[in-house]
């Protein structure tokens, strides 16, 4: 019985360390868009909580919803054309238009810089 008590405890406290090794390396005052808006003159925070929600909202419907940072830049340029129609198609709508595909790209990489 004290063995379990103890893997227990154990087991929680690996679960918090891995909770709290979770956090974002962005600080709490947002994310950090000064890449994207070099690369993308105009970018704001409104595209970026765009491109956010489109991403959130529409690719992890088939599957997890991939780090930013897990692809390159070419990757995702890549892989979210492909996957739009797959997206449009699970939703039964049009859910991520050309606009919305350039919002997740341009999210895609100011959350990864």
């Amino acid at each position: 019985m004290h063995q379990r008590t103890v893997l227990t405890a154990l087991s929680a406290f690996v679960f918090v360390g891995i909770l709290a090794s979770c956090g974002g390396s962005k600080p709490a005052s947002g994310p950090n868009l000064s890449a994207a808006q070099a690369k993308y003159p105009g970018y704001s925070l409104a595209d970026y909580t765009a491109g956010q929600a489109l991403y959130a909202e529409n690719c992890g419907r088939c599957h997890p919803a991939y780090a930013p940072a897990s692809h390159t830049e070419a990757q995702w340029a890549m892989w979210v054309p492909k996957m739009v129609p797959k997206a449009n198609k699970k939703a039964g709508s049009v859910a991520i238009d050309e606009a919305g595909q350039e919002l997740i790209l341009k999210f895609l990489y100011a959350a990864s810089h």
